[in-house]
């Protein structure tokens, strides 16, 4: 086995109880590195597409990779995968804290579990200690209160939990780890909640063995000095990922009031500055990370009191801006009951924008008052999806299949792409970005890309980026976003922080380090590249939505009358599709052509 892997993985059948061992070979590795590239080897050969995907019959994958818990900048994070209840396609999460390290602390690079449990239970990983374990006085408990529980219970284990919403699998629901850390997307918390899977607390002794430490230690003191320079750094550092709100705001990325408005007074008083000087307590950061981008907040007064994890940038937005609330202690309570629930902050901003939208439209009809600015109407809903009740059942479903039930013109007003709801970037002031969404193998993601980032001029020559890419062209953009798009999936793969600046060739040489695998950058990208392709195929034979490469009306079809992406509609989004397709090795509906797989060495199954 390699160096940097420890080599095990659980399989768990939760029907029968059974836990066995598996192994990877060498060449695997290789060709899949780790985390969600090998997760996605597991499910494409092991979950059949037609499988429904909250029964027995999904897989759950918790997956680490070879630089996760090391001493490399920004490997605190692991990913977690499946088949989505939300879109039917490709499921994936990624997270970070200290729960995936301790889980390669104890001896395993990974958790896949089959099958569903009568009985609601947690795992318990002590070393090679496993137990599964009657979860009968956590269950109903909220995904904080199980941590706390389970810590009061087995002393100092890291636990990634799901809530009501999860037990109660709703579609957007997620999964906590280390108290507010969230696996946030596709709704894999439901899928836990399938499985009566409440929790997986682990502890760990061990240590994770490096080829070459004392070189690997060198070239990371001096690449330290390279990520605190880093501009971006230096904004996460001080103000957290909400920091960038003000700079996006003057490009027109910030979404108000459902993607509708293009400039709002009240962004200024939700923004990252505005976290440290009203609410903010400390900052911290996960394993291994030079930034401490992460905030603890505390609010005193009733009704939003709270003390916990403050809110993203993408949390600020979902439930600030996009709602026209700018109260930002009200922000912060709905944060903490959204980690407290278990649900997805980005789906839960969407679905209640969505919900106010129709309502004043006339499209949907309910005894509630659905108004915009109003942060107690925002809590009671958010509540409502939680305990998937009243309208809150018919939100916790997400915008498309609320969407399918409104009908009419409320079908054409639900903002999504392949059923996952659009983050909290606006494709009209950033056209790379409606590139990125329509061809993401989950749906809407921002993760996969980052290209409004490199239209701000970024420049990577590794991944051959070199010039400037202005945002308001597209024909130009197939090429920097496949090279972007291979590498997230290799750094989801390996699993390595995209906020953590390090060229890629210096990760690379990292990888080789921490590994002893003589597996250059080009070899790694084409790892990325493997499991981009593998991704797309199995959303594909998933369902149709799989290559529905398309932007909602509203982008297409609708500018913005004010703010930085004033008039801004990424028009010639065909055009560009059709040229990443070719460049992809696609056909033209999008689907990758068997000289494609086969120069992959992907097998159809």
């Amino acid at each position: 086995m390699p160096y940097g892997y420890v080599g095990r993985v659980l399989w768990i059948n939760l029907t029968s109880k059974e836990i066995k061992e598996l192994t990877f070979d060498d060449e695997v590795l290789r060709s899949y590195v780790g985390g969600s590239g090998l997760a996605a080897k597991i499910i494409y050969e092991n979950v059949p597409p037609e499988a429904d995907p909250l029964s027995p019959e999904n897989l759950l994958v918790f997956m680490t990779g070879p630089l996760t818990g090391t001493i490399i900048p920004g490997s605190g994070r692991h990913t977690v995968s499946a088949k989505s209840p939300l879109t039917g396609i490709w499921g994936e999460a990624n997270v970070g804290g200290y729960w995936g390290a301790e889980l390669k602390k104890a001896g395993y690079d990974g958790l896949i579990f089959e099958g569903a449990s009568e009985k609601p239970v947690y795992m318990l990983i002590e070393d090679s200690n496993v137990q599964i374990i009657d979860a009968g006085d956590v269950w109903g408990l909220d995904a904080i209160e199980t941590g706390e529980k389970l810590r009061d219970k087995h002393g100092k284990v890291r636990v990634s939990a799901i809530g009501r919403a999860g037990e109660k699998q709703v579609k957007i629901a997620n999964i906590i780890s280390d108290g507010g850390r969230a696996a946030g997307r596709t709704g894999l918390g439901a899928v836990m909640g399938s499985k009566k899977l409440k929790a997986v607390a682990v502890k760990g002794t061990g240590t994770i063995e490096i080829a070459e430490p004392q070189k690997l230690r060198r070239l990371i003191s001096r690449v330290l000095v390279t990520i605190r320079a880093d501009p971006h750094v230096q904004i996460l550092a001080s103000y957290g990922t909400d920091g960038i709100m003000l700079p996006m705001h003057t490009y027109g990325d910030v979404p108000i009031k459902y993607f509708t408005v293009g400039e709002w007074e009240g962004l200024e008083k939700i923004c990252g500055e505005a976290i440290v000087q009203t609410i903010l307590v400390r900052q911290y950061a996960c394993h291994a990370c030079p930034i401490g981008c992460g905030r603890i907040v505390k609010v005193d007064e009733e009704p939003y009191k709270m003390e916990g994890h403050g809110p993203e940038y993408e949390t600020a937005a979902a439930l600030g801006s996009l709602l026209l609330i700018d109260n930002l202690k009200a922000i912060a309570k709905m944060n903490d009951l959204c980690n407290r629930y278990g649900i997805d902050t980005i789906s839960t901003g969407s679905v209640i924008a969505y919900a106010i939208e129709c309502y004043e439209k006339g499209l949907l009809k309910t005894g509630m008052k659905l108004e915009w600015g109003n942060p107690d109407l925002a809590i009671r809903l958010i509540k409502m999806i939680g305990e998937k009740r009243g309208l809150g059942e018919l939100l916790s479903q997400g915008v498309k299949k609320m969407g399918e039930e409104l009908g009419g013109e409320a079908e054409k007003l639900a903002l999504h792409v392949k059923g996952l709801e659009i983050p909290m970037h606006d494709p009209r002031a950033f056209y790379g970005m409606a590139l990125q969404y329509v061809t993401s193998h989950r749906g809407a993601c921002h993760l996969r890309g980052l290209m409004y980032q490199i239209e701000q001029g970024v420049r990577i020559p590794d991944l051959g980026i070199h010039k400037r890419y202005h945002r308001d062209t597209l024909m130009d953009k197939p090429e920097p976003l496949i090279a972007m798009q291979n590498w997230h999936d290799l750094l989801d793969s390996l699993v390595l922080c995209k906020f953590v600046a390090i060229p890629p060739a210096t990760v690379a040489a990292m990888y080789q380090l921490a590994t002893g695998i003589d597996l250059k950058l080009k070899d790694l990208l084409k790892a990325g590249e493997r499991t981009y392709n593998l991704k797309r195929l199995y959303s594909i034979k998933c369902s149709p939505i799989g290559c529905e490469d398309k932007l909602p009306h509203r982008f297409m079809e609708e500018p913005l009358a004010e703010g930085g992406a004033r008039g801004m509609i990424p028009r010639e989004l065909q055009g560009a599709l059709k040229k990443y397709y070719e460049l992809r090795g696609w056909d033209e509906k999008g689907i990758p052509t068997e000289e494609k797989l086969k120069e992959l060495g992907i097998t159809q199954s």
